[in-house]
């Protein structure tokens, strides 16, 4: 799973999302990582016709250049794109898509040169929010604007992708207006298949992917279990303690969360499911237990909300990130 899965009730946030129309199109559009959610996006995007480029590694983007981009679909159907990849981006782009991982920010924005995306439209699909102010700072000449995506999709070789799910969402902040680019890539997403929820500010945005991710993310790597195994006996108390958390964390900042919700979309989805960081955790990867739980933990503690639930699961995935790391350096 990467980032956020759909909720329950059909996804309550679809129901007063706009039609969004783009008069000219989003331009140029590059995607910074095409793993799992940005590899999805650049194939879609460019099997409409968009101009996309994918900016990877080096063995990344040169095994795009040999054999193409492909998308294993479920909900889309299974696809090749001949995309062009590169390495660096090397020239102007009029939207910048962030894909990568929190772990993997700071490198894979090397890749970008600053003049090229000058005036840009940068959209961030990562989890957590503090990178909100990594990518303003990097980049103060373009528009950073709020974004999310629910969909199951998984790199599982560079350049094939595997999207499972049976659907695809996509948030986009409205409130501030991010200007007409951000309208005409919400309407290249849209137009591409991907369900456009009902969109907010920023802070409501990036808060209700936090509201869901969180709790199934952090509770099911501890456990290191799939969903199924954790929503039921004790876990499930685990689950709905975090979720709890983020919702009174979120209202001291003036964002309504609803965690009875939360626990609807829990009992939902397939027990089968993984999240991100808990494949991170099996394979032995960097886990984003800093870009989410710590993310969370800081601004929960700079509204005063007291979190006992999320801070002793942090703390034991810490630890064993922690050895995680020394063993792949050892």
């Amino acid at each position: 799973m990467v980032n956020q899965d759909r909720t329950a009730d059909g996804d309550r946030e679809h129901a007063d999302a706009p039609e969004w129309n783009g008069a000219e199109g989003p331009g140029r559009i590059a995607v910074l990582s095409p793993g799992g959610v940005g590899g999805l996006l650049a194939g879609l995007l460019h099997r409409d016709g968009h101009d996309v480029t994918v900016v990877a590694t080096e063995s990344t983007a040169e095994r795009i250049r040999e054999n193409g981009l492909r998308v294993d679909s479920a909900a889309f159907g299974d696809f090749t794109v001949r995309t062009p990849a590169a390495p660096r981006l090397q020239e102007p782009a009029d939207v910048l898509v962030v894909g990568c991982k929190a772990t993997a920010l700071d490198d894979a924005l090397d890749r970008i040169p600053a003049e090229h995306v000058r005036g840009a439209l940068i959209v961030p699909l990562l989890n957590g929010f503090e990178h909100m102010r990594t990518l303003r700072r990097r980049f103060p000449d373009a528009t950073t604007v709020g974004a999310a995506i629910r969909v199951e999709s998984t790199r599982v070789a560079p350049g094939h992708i595997v999207q499972s799910s049976p659907f695809a969402a996509f948030a986009i902040a409205s409130d501030p207006d991010p200007g007409p680019r951000a309208a005409a890539f919400a309407g290249a997403i849209q137009a591409a298949g991907l369900t456009m929820s009902a969109q907010g500010t920023e802070d409501e945005v990036l808060w209700r992917k936090m509201h869901f991710l969180l709790p199934t993310a952090l509770v099911c790597t501890h456990a290191e279990s799939a969903i199924g195994g954790v929503r039921a006996g004790g876990r499930r108390a685990d689950l709905l303690g975090v979720a709890g958390e983020v919702e009174k964390a979120a209202a001291r900042i003036g964002v309504a969360l609803d965690s009875d919700h939360i626990a609807r979309a829990v009992d939902s989805i397939p027990p089968d499911t993984k999240p991100s960081m808990l494949r991170d955790r099996e394979a032995g990867r960097p886990m984003e237990v800093d870009a989410l739980g710590g993310a969370f933990l800081r601004a929960a503690r700079e509204s005063g909300v007291e979190t006992p639930v999320t801070d002793r699961i942090v703390a034991d995935l810490e630890r064993v990130d922690a050895a995680n790391r020394s063993a792949r350096e050892g």
